[in-house]
């Protein structure tokens, strides 16, 4: 992808993640906060305006850098496919009235997935990417229990994590499965990477 293009497909992505921000910051409110896919999407913005200076300094990446965009990569994706196959209904009108939902679950994980795969070689990334993938979505467990233990609040933002509806047990299950699929995800995405590079070579 040449430099050109990858400027507008930097400042596409960021726009589209700012305005699906700020318009779910403005109906959540103070809630903003408790939803993961508002956090997983600000983390990700995050790494693209640091993208579009590096483009600006002209500053290659390093690897520790690319893990944690790998990381970002299996959030989002997982953030995309956890809400459009059990939380949202893609064949429902109301789906697609409500703008700010469709960008940070669906025109966001596209446009990352598409810049991470054409500009950054996958076959480098090792399985420190993989925990890096692991560790934002524990580190927002840890969050959501902590509060709650500390405030008392019995409303959780998300069924799999609702223990007043589920359980500890049942939680537990969930957590453990979703780990499954984020762990799986990034497996997958370094084999095609390292597989293509071989294929390259032959």
């Amino acid at each position: 992808m040449s430099r050109i293009f990858r400027y507008i497909a930097v400042v596409l992505y960021i726009l589209v993640a700012a305005y699906g921000c700020i318009s779910s910051w403005q109906y959540y409110d103070a809630r903003f906060f408790l939803y993961f896919t508002n956090l997983g999407n600000l983390y990700c913005l995050a790494l693209m305006i640091n993208e579009l200076v590096r483009l600006v300094r002209r500053k290659s990446i390093s690897l520790p850098l690319m893990q944690w965009e790998f990381g970002g990569l299996i959030t989002i994706l997982v953030i995309g496919a956890v809400y459009n196959l059990l939380l949202g209904n893609p064949c429902t009108a109301d789906y697609w009235n409500n703008k700010p939902s469709v960008c940070l679950h669906l025109i966001t994980p596209i446009l990352y997935a598409i810049y991470f795969f054409s500009t950054r070689p996958v076959r480098k990334v090792t399985v420190g990417g993989i925990q890096c993938s692991i560790f934002l979505p524990y580190l927002y467990i840890a969050f959501i229990y902590t509060r709650h233990l500390i405030t008392g609040d019995q409303w959780f933002p998300y069924f799999f994590l609702d223990i007043n509806r589920i359980g500890w047990g049942g939680a537990f299950c969930w957590i453990i499965g979703l780990t499954a699929v984020f762990v799986l995800t990034g497996i997958i995405f370094i084999y095609l990477g390292k597989r293509k590079t071989r294929k390259s070579k032959l």
